[in-house]
């Protein structure tokens, strides 16, 4: 065995527990992400076999939520482990990949230093097309590039893969969630199992939104499902909840309260764009089943670690917003995650089926390096200092050694003046398990310009779930205005926090995250 080889055992078998360093190779990694999943989503009902396959085998973490509710953002957090202030992608446009700090300092580069193959299937982070002038050039770490760059869709798009544009039409066998789920299995077919793990990330397109002006019957816009699951769904219900086209937004901010409630006629489409939607992710759970079973065909489920999360949710219809992410409201924050651990791993530590520890995208990146054995580091002196945890402490403990209380900091930050109407375009919040506190700085209304105005909201999640009722500004002196007070100050710790205490060095900031 090469010596390179040998040090990953070792650095393997330290990371799983083994004293047995031969037997226990790095595990395989691989990460399926959707784009705009809700958590509530992930049910036996939607997705069977995801559910089969891996929360029946693996830890659901149920409070789950993302730093900033927006695509590239919430990517851009999951590949470097920082958030949006330290990595610096804070929105969607205008040229958020060209805003991405250290390029060549990310999640695929660590592990293909560390030995890995590493492979991209799917969709990447917006713009890259923009920032790097040549379409087909391969981003920095990936040995593998099967990507859709925008303007994604379902049918007629253009998948680019190690340096040559694929173009794809209209027939079925061009459905865009089925070709990604097949690279994904030729993927592991080539590469697994081999002297050098694999790690690959599969980014699906599902059940993200359609492009301007694709608003025909029956899905409205909305996601498209792949000809087989078209019906599948078609007699589901839109859910209700008590904040559902909220009555009385007098308390909210002003992008809220001045959005009109929704009409009767509107509420039929909701419904049908809701339920393509969930048609949608079918394909994606088929995806799952392909998955898992190649990975059994090569005889390595056992040393796959398999991670299914989102990049944000979605809100329909909660708070009168018929249609959107970015706002940081439950809807748009909570999204699944679910992780299934090599089969040694889940012997020696146990596998919980569910912990409400309250994690964060910050916390995969930590995650994965974890499993790994690898550094966050492109060259020995050129490391990033990550803003996450590895969640396998969680895990392993049950989710008794976690830092208590711990605080995520929400951060969205618009470079443009302008904005889809009724939208926050600058704002930082804290979220815990039981507390949310945002502060608005601008937003905008109808007219689509982002208004400066300074504005705020609180909610106790424990006994108000659906945001229903504003606390700020608490009565002075109570305890409501106490712990506002006490939440404005870890706020302000956390907008440039760097790092972990007792794990990295002091940050310029003097503020170490959470």
């Amino acid at each position: 065995m090469k010596a390179s080889a040998l040090v990953m055992v070792s650095v393997a078998a330290v990371i799983l527990g083994s004293t047995n360093a031969a037997a226990q190779p790095p595990p395989n990694i691989i990460v399926i992400q959707t784009d705009d999943q809700e958590a509530a989503t992930l049910t036996r009902r939607v997705m069977p076999k995801t559910v089969k396959l891996l929360r029946n085998h693996g830890t659901t973490f149920t409070d789950y939520v993302v730093s900033g509710p927006l695509c590239c953002p919430s990517r851009a957090a999951l590949l470097t482990g920082q958030y949006a202030h330290n990595n610096g992608v804070t929105w969607n446009n205008p040229n958020p990949y060209g805003d991405l700090r250290d390029k060549g300092n990310t999640l695929p580069v660590w592990l293909h230093r560390a030995g890995y193959v590493t492979a991209h299937v799917g969709k990447f982070l917006n713009r890259y097309e923009r920032a790097v002038g040549d379409p087909n050039e391969v981003a920095p770490g990936w040995d593998e590039w099967h990507t859709v760059q925008d303007p994604a869709d379902y049918y007629d798009y253009v998948l680019h893969e190690n340096g040559h544009s694929v173009e794809h039409g209209t027939r079925r066998v061009d459905y865009l969630t089925n070709v990604l789920n097949e690279k994904a299995v030729r993927m592991i077919h080539r590469y697994v199992p081999r002297k050098r793990p694999l790690f690959m990330a599969v980014d699906q397109f599902a059940p993200h939104t359609r492009g301007p002006g694709a608003y025909e019957r029956p899905c409205h816009g909305s996601a498209i499902p792949a000809p087989s699951d078209a019906d599948r769904f078609k007699h589901k219900p839109l859910p209700m909840s008590p904040s559902f086209n909220e009555g009385d937004v007098s308390d909210k901010p002003s992008f809220v309260r001045t959005h009109p409630q929704l009409k009767p006629e509107e509420i039929p489409f909701m419904a049908d764009r809701y339920r393509c939607r969930l048609a949608s992710l079918r394909a994606v759970d088929r995806g799952m089943t392909q998955i898992v079973g190649s990975l059994r065909q090569q005889h390595e489920l056992a040393n796959t670690a398999i991670v299914f999360t989102s990049d944000n949710g979605w809100l329909a219809g909660e708070h009168r917003i018929p249609g959107a992410k970015v706002v940081p409201y439950e809807e748009d924050l909570r999204v699944p995650f679910v992780i299934r651990l090599p089969k040694d791993m889940r012997a020696r530590h146990g596998v919980p089926r569910r912990l409400s520890t309250t994690v964060a995208n910050i916390d995969v990146a930590p995650t994965i390096l974890r499993l790994a054995g690898a550094k966050p580091c492109s060259r020995p002196e050129h490391c990033r200092t990550l803003d996450g945890h590895s969640m396998l402490k969680a895990i392993r403990s049950n989710g008794s050694r976690w830092p208590r209380r711990r605080a995520i900091l929400l951060e969205l930050h618009k470079p443009i003046s302008q904005a889809l109407p009724f939208t926050p375009c600058d704002y930082e919040g804290i979220r815990t398990s039981h507390q949310v506190y945002v502060e608005y700085h601008s937003a905008s209304r109808q007219n689509k310009d982002c208004v400066t105005q300074e504005e705020r909201e609180h909610y106790a999640l424990r006994t108000d779930p659906f945001q229903l009722d504003n606390l700020f500004p608490a009565p002075p002196g109570s305890d409501t205005a106490a712990k506002e007070t006490e939440l404005a100050a870890r706020l302000d710790a956390l907008r440039d926090c760097a790092g972990i205490s007792h794990r990295d060095p002091e940050p310029a900031s003097s503020h170490y995250c959470e």
